[in-house]
């Protein structure tokens, strides 16, 4: 099937039940003035790194955010495609721009709740920059 066949995706997707967890780290002081595509690409790291890859049935009516916003970020979307490759273990992928999202949104949606928790409920007191750090470092020498 040509490239041109498959539809684009113009929004991205969260879960019904998880719409209002993005809300709430959105407010938090961390992500204030974070844009929805950094909380996305976090949400799906932390999701790739944990093996979480979480599919939803009932996407929230009004999505996460549009397409638009996260591509004119080259960094973000090169993430989203290593994710997609590394889930498919193939290059083709990179020929269905939708699946690649697809993919990106099933992991961020295995990753939000810890994000989250992380955030908002901050159970251990820790500061959320030392935790995410942390999490960062545990992805980069997984992947070394």
């Amino acid at each position: 099937m040509p490239n041109d066949k498959i539809p684009k995706k113009e929004i991205i997707n969260c879960a019904n039940n998880t719409k209002d967890l993005y809300d709430e780290i959105k407010k938090s002081r961390y992500f204030k003035k974070a844009e929805w595509a950094l909380i996305f690409c976090i949400a799906a790291a932390i999701g790739f790194k944990d093996k979480k890859y979480d599919c939803f049935s009932k996407p929230h009516p009004g999505g996460l955010f549009r397409v638009s916003y996260i591509e004119k970020y080259t960094d973000a979307i090169r993430f989203i495609e290593a994710i997609a490759i590394s889930h498919e273990k193939s290059l083709d992928i990179l020929t269905n721009e939708k699946r690649i999202y697809e993919i990106a949104e099933c992991y961020a949606n295995g990753g939000i709740k810890k994000i989250y928790n992380m955030v908002c409920k901050n159970i251990s007191g820790a500061n959320f920059d030392k935790i995410i750090e942390g999490e960062i470092n545990k992805i980069r020498k997984a992947r070394l």
